[in-house]
């Protein structure tokens, strides 16, 4: 795998392109490719990195059948794409997904870097008291991780659509030392929560989201949405108050440890600058 340096304003190219891609479905509107495409840009590095439309149940086919050196797994992949690995960073073995996948010794490894994504995400918001968690799936085992290093102490509130995985989540909170429970789905339960977190797709939960614009009650706590388009989401503009996270913070943290995990497995061996990657990425997705 060869690379083009930065020397001056030229870039010296030393040998063929190395490849990667986000694979999930839907995958027409990922930003992935333009966040990855200007950190490698910003890196000097001659890295391709485009997007491809993988269904669920066919990831190990795809990846047979081309040569890249690794991908970003979204939905509905990413029990697949940790299923199939040869080895697992403590992330992705905690949550039983995985995000990022990528060649090491000719094997696959992967990795969850949601947790770090999350982490950053989370990185100006004071020590919640009650954390309500909305969503029960992939994002949501990744967020308590994420909470279990950063807010240790806080309370679980979840509300989820399907009881027997809000349940496991529950379980998988209790692992971890939190308290947790179960709440229903309505504007009190989110309003007692100092930091809410929703980690479902953009239009779910419709109806909760409606009633919290119309209960007249102060949103005193922190919201972090993982959903970014559209932006205000419904969840933001319900919420009416500065103390709103935009998914794509998460987002753009996540894909800059995979750039570094995506890197540093070619053999370059340098640690990148992740705050001058965060304000190109930035820019790059504010752009659009």
């Amino acid at each position: 795998m060869w690379f083009c340096f930065v020397s001056g304003s030229e870039r010296i190219r030393t040998g063929m392109t190395t490849s990667y891609c986000v694979v999930g479905s839907p995958i027409e509107h990922s930003l992935s490719p333009v966040l990855h495409a200007a950190a490698y840009k910003q890196l000097g590095l001659d890295i391709q990195y485009d997007k491809q439309e993988v269904v669920a149940g066919s990831l190990a086919d795809f990846l047979d059948s081309r040569t890249y050196s690794g991908v970003s797994v979204t939905m509905p992949l990413k029990q697949e794409a940790f299923a199939l690995a040869d080895s697992h960073d403590k992330y992705s073995t905690a949550t039983g997904v995985a995000n990022t996948l990528f060649q090491a010794k000719g094997a696959w490894s992967a990795a969850n870097t949601d947790v770090y994504g999350i982490t950053q995400a989370l990185a100006t918001v004071t020590a919640p008291k009650q954390t309500l968690i909305i969503g029960s799936g992939a994002t949501a085992r990744s967020a308590l991780v994420a909470l279990s290093e950063k807010f240790p102490e806080t309370a679980i509130a979840i509300i989820s659509r399907n009881e027997n995985n809000g349940q496991e989540l529950v379980a998988f909170a209790e692992s971890y030392g939190f308290t947790a429970g179960i709440k229903p789905a309505n504007s009190e339960s989110v309003l007692q929560a100092n930091l809410v977190m929703s980690l479902v797709p953009a239009g779910s939960f419709t109806e909760l989201w409606s009633e919290v614009a119309e209960d007249e009650n102060l949103k005193t706590g922190t919201l972090f949405d993982v959903a970014y388009n559209p932006w205000p989401s419904k969840a933001a503009l319900a919420w009416d108050s500065d103390r709103v996270i935009s998914g794509i913070e998460m987002l753009i943290w996540q894909a800059i440890e995979q750039v570094q995990l995506f890197v540093s497995s070619t053999g370059e061996q340098r640690k990148i600058d992740r705050d001058s990657l965060y304000k190109v990425m930035k820019d790059a997705v504010s752009a659009k």
